[in-house]
């Protein structure tokens, strides 16, 4: 069982077994053709363009492409599954066909944004205790697996927007009062994303044993306001993001948890559009925090193009927006102090290409600023792959911020 659990989704064994399915299931599709295999094959061609143009062209809801591999094998999945609606004679024979295109198509999706490594993170081992606030705040001593002491995993309701999920190691138990990590996920995506795709809690737990039970307390929160949504982390007409992020998140934390007033020690970090948005919070609130995390950041805030982003969330107004754009704010900073003593990390997958362009300028920025930032590269692109690995990595930087030794 173990060893079927620790097979790989990702590797480039399973990339070539999963891309031959893709083709192997549109050409089962296609034995015994006839006009109607034809409409499915139009039907599919159809449905490709209209999708590529949404999200390539126009809405275009987010900044990143979407690679060629995802549309190839989604359009395999959607010929199969036409096939099968289309062919009352061959439904039943096409139906289990089409299930199985489906599931591909999802899984070469996997390889690129990896939510599932392996087969056993689809329902991973628990490393912590699922809590209401209710729950959390009755509990009088720390939850405990197999005979050790874990971390509470807490949903905290964070009005107006989506609850919040909050790690809490052992330690605060035992009376300690432990620096803030804010984790902000992308766009699309969710507060309990970093938890479950991004594997926080066995990040976190491993920290905790290595550290007598002590960790940054983790608070993933909502800063997209839904699933697929993308209000470029400004005070705009929908949604005042960087006062929610900046000023009403630090409140919920002191509120809700006992920990260091001190917000210098706290830190900030995210994913794509949530490194983005961390950045973007420090640099325009550089008293909200004293750290960030910006891993495969965007180089400005966007919500698909500079134009719209400008048109929809600044009333076209250019100057308004360099108001708020991080790297015209560092560009402005230099030679003063109005960033001293904040430190960073900026962190790109080799193969991310925007990433890549943007995360170095940013930081010859920051550092210029007065910053200590650095910036890094691990092996993958823009991808949970990437994510897992930076968080892990910098937990260490994000401890001894937070006065943790």
């Amino acid at each position: 069982m173990e060893f079927l659990r620790s097979v790989s989704l990702v590797s480039p064994t399973a990339a070539v077994v999963i891309y031959v399915a893709a083709a192997a299931c549109a050409l089962l599709a296609m034995l015994r053709p006839n006009r109607r295999t034809a409409w499915a094959a139009g039907a599919a061609l159809v449905l490709l363009a209209a999708v590529a143009f949404c999200l390539g062209v126009w809405p275009k809801p987010f900044p990143d492409s979407v690679p060629a591999s995802i549309y190839a094998c989604g359009t395999a999945a959607a010929f199969v599954l036409f096939s099968a609606l289309f062919q009352r004679g061959r439904r039943l024979r096409l139906a289990p066909l089409a299930i199985v295109a489906v599931v591909v198509a999802y899984l070469a999706s996997n390889l690129v944004y990896q939510e599932y490594p392996t087969i056993g993170s689809f329902k991973p081992v628990p490393v912590t205790v699922p809590m209401t606030l209710e729950e959390f705040q009755a509990a009088t001593s720390a939850p405990t697996l197999d005979g050790r002491e874990v971390g509470a995993l807490v949903t905290v309701p964070a009005e107006p927007l989506r609850d919040a999920v909050a790690y809490v190691p052992p330690a605060y138990w035992h009376g300690a009062n432990l620096p803030v990590l804010v984790l902000l996920s992308g766009s699309p995506g969710r507060p309990s994303g970093w938890f479950t795709d991004g594997q926080a809690a066995q990040a976190l737990d491993d920290f905790q044993v290595e550290h007598d039970g002590v960790a940054p307390l983790v608070i993933s929160a909502d800063a997209t306001g839904s699933d697929t949504g993308n209000p470029g982390c400004v005070d705009g007409p929908e949604l005042e993001m960087q006062t929610y992020l900046s000023r009403d998140i630090p409140e919920l934390a002191r509120s809700t948890f006992r920990v260091n007033p001190d917000q210098r020690t706290w830190t900030i970090g995210g994913l794509s559009y949530g490194g983005t948005c961390a950045l973007q919070v420090l640099t325009n609130n550089p008293v909200a925090y004293g750290s960030f995390l910006d891993f495969s950041g965007e180089p400005e805030p966007s919500i698909g193009s500079h134009d719209k982003t400008v048109n929809e969330l600044f009333d076209g107004s250019e100057e308004a927006f360099q108001a708020v754009n991080p790297a015209t704010l560092l560009e402005n900073a230099a030679g003063t102090d109005t960033y001293r003593g904040i430190a960073g990390r900026f962190v790109a997958g080799e193969r991310d290409q925007m990433s890549t362009a943007a995360l170095p300028h940013l930081n010859d920025l920051a550092r210029a600023a007065g910053m200590d930032t650095t910036y890094d590269t691990l092996p993958g692109a823009h991808s949970y792959g990437v994510w897992r690995v930076a968080l892990r990595q910098n937990l260490e930087f994000v401890a001894k911020r937070g006065g943790i030794a």
